[in-house]
């Protein structure tokens, strides 16, 4: 259940319980100040009240007194007159248990009162124009009882109002609460995702609770991260930018030493020019993964046949791999077809596959599969490739894709990698919408998992703030 959820109930609950605890102990209970206000009231109202009850009834006004208990029971009032003999005059039943205030009352002219659970009873001895005495008994409703007695569709529509206002009270009560939990979380999504320039809005940090605060810290870390990456980035095309000059002299220089150089210095220059074309495969990924992190790679987007894409790569990587007694072989292809830029899924892949190509042992394949998958508003497809080398380590499966992080011993350098294909691979997927995954397979290898949504535009990953980002899928 959502929190949202959770706190609307809760506080539901709550106010439920605390306005039935409230209602029970006004009930049960009631305060001698309550008490003492209404004697009060007795002593002062109810002598003249019983003048005029009598003096009605010894006209034989019947008119009148209709009128008058057809008021009382409106108000929740019952009255009662007695004459000195204890006889009833208007034919009632007397209430129970209310002898004894009768009696008392019958011996003075004080107002006697009697408080029941549910009722008040009020009993005051008067006389009447003929002088003969009477005792007025009146019976007073307490104002719980009289609420709850009501008829049904007035108690139904009292609940309705109550739940209602109180529903509504509470539902604003959380959405005031998790509203800054909820934009709190998307801006993290989105930093999650790439996009450095997602920070929590002035209405949140506006508030001055704990909530603000966190936001606030949220705001400063997203802006110390933002401010690194960007330092990163700069530090990283400058860096291989100054380097791509350097090189082309000393290729120029080892080219031209070569053809004269003498047979015995043949080789170390063989080995110079290896690791200089290395190196020129190091700038260039740099360059590559700078360039499409801030926005400036390919422009064009086209629909690509992902089965004709995989196939192809599949056949490059195999022959390659002949040479390194090894195979590429795509062991099931389903047709499928994705919106995005073809250059940057090339590349995906064809990492993936060189990669497996490198770590599988002499003599095995490299096992590729595309299958699409539809689950309610879900299509995807999914490209999976296997080698069938040592594996990588469980820690290490997560921070494959990370730039130039390398596993232990077997993909060291000796591999001839720069340890940025995999970060590229990455990168790709993600500005198609898509994931990426490493698991180790249950008999052996390495498996990597591409998954990409089959939507009509696939959309970009890409932060908001880089200006030339978005133009990388404008239309």
């Amino acid at each position: 259940m959502r929190l949202y959820m959770k706190i609307f109930l809760w506080f539901l609950m709550a106010m439920l319980l605390v306005g039935g605890a409230l209602v029970f102990t006004i009930y049960k209970t009631q305060s001698e100040l309550f008490r003492e206000g209404e004697e009060a009231n007795d002593r002062t109202l109810t002598p003249p009240y019983a003048e005029r009850w009598a003096a009605i009834f010894e006209k034989q006004d019947y008119k009148a007194i209709d009128v008058y208990n057809a008021h009382a029971k409106g108000i929740g009032v019952h009255v009662y007159l007695f004459s000195d003999d204890g006889k009833e005059q208007f034919g009632q039943t007397p209430p129970p248990g209310t002898g004894s205030l009768l009696n008392s009352a019958m011996g003075t002219d004080e107002t006697q009162t009697s408080w029941g659970p549910t009722r008040r009873y009020v009993a005051q001895r008067t006389t009447g124009p003929s002088g003969r005495h009477y005792i007025l008994l009146v019976e007073l409703i307490s104002p719980f009882v009289r609420f709850f007695s009501a008829r049904l569709h007035i108690q139904a529509f009292r609940v309705v109002v109550v739940a209602l206002l109180g529903a509504l009270f509470c539902l604003w009560l959380a959405r005031y609460i998790t509203a800054p939990i909820t934009e709190l979380r998307h801006a993290a999504r989105e930093l999650a995702r790439g996009n450095l320039s997602s920070r929590i809005g002035n209405g949140v940090l506006q508030r001055n609770d704990e909530l603000a605060d966190l936001s606030r810290d949220f705001n400063l870390m997203a802006e110390r991260i933002e401010s690194l990456m960007s330092s990163q980035r700069r530090l990283i095309q400058s860096v291989s930018h100054e380097l791509r000059s350097p090189l082309a002299r000393l290729n120029v220089a080892l080219g031209i030493a070569y053809r004269h150089a003498d047979p015995q210095v043949q080789a170390p220059l063989e080995r110079m020019e290896r690791e200089a074309g290395r190196l020129n495969d190091l700038v260039g990924d740099l360059l590559k993964l700078a360039r499409w992190e801030v926005g400036f790679g390919p422009v064009e987007k086209s629909t690509i046949d992902l089965e004709a894409l995989v196939r192809e790569i599949a056949a490059d990587a195999d022959f390659e791999a002949r040479s390194l007694d090894r195979e590429v072989c795509v062991q099931s292809a389903e047709s499928c077809s994705i919106e995005g830029v073809r250059e940057l899924l090339g590349s995906a892949i064809e990492n993936v596959m060189r990669n497996a190509v490198k770590y599988t042992r002499p003599e095995t394949e490299v096992g590729v599969t595309l299958e699409r998958f539809s689950s309610g508003a879900e299509n995807v497809a999914v490209i999976r490739v296997r080698d069938h080398g040592d594996g990588v380590p469980e820690e290490s499966l997560t921070s494959l894709f990370k730039p130039f992080y390398r596993v232990a011993n077997a993909r060291e350098r000796a591999s001839g990698g720069t340890g940025l294909g995999l970060a590229i691979t990455e990168m790709a997927v993600r500005l198609h919408g898509g994931q990426v995954k490493a698991e180790n397979s249950p008999t052996g290898g390495l498996v990597i998992e591409i998954r990409l949504p089959l939507n009509a535009i696939a959309e970009t990953k890409k932060p908001e703030s880089h200006a030339a980002l978005q133009r990388v899928f404008a239309n």
